[in-house]
């Protein structure tokens, strides 16, 4: 039930995150690359950890492995994303 709550406010994160978003400064254009990241990064990562959390409330020990390798990829997303918003605010 733990997981399912917590899958569920990630779930919320995620949609707050998809509202507000590091918008360029006036004038600046931004690579798509960036761009892409900057705009849909840290709602995506919101939304690997509630899959993590929603396959991890299965109970199954083989889900584990799985629920770990999402919340990894979600980990590496969010290093991605800093390293976009540092970037974009060098610039």
């Amino acid at each position: 039930m733990l997981w399912l709550a917590l899958g569920g406010a990630c779930v919320i994160v995620a949609a707050i995150y998809a509202v507000v978003w590091p918008r360029p400064k006036p004038g600046v254009e931004r690579p798509a690359w960036r761009h892409v990241i900057l705009r849909w990064g840290h709602s995506a990562v919101w939304l690997l950890l509630a899959t993590s959390c929603f396959v991890r409330s299965t109970d199954r020990v083989s889900a584990t492995g799985a629920a770990n390798v999402i919340a990894l990829l979600g980990g590496l997303l969010y290093v991605g994303f800093i390293a976009g918003t540092v970037i974009d605010r060098r610039g």
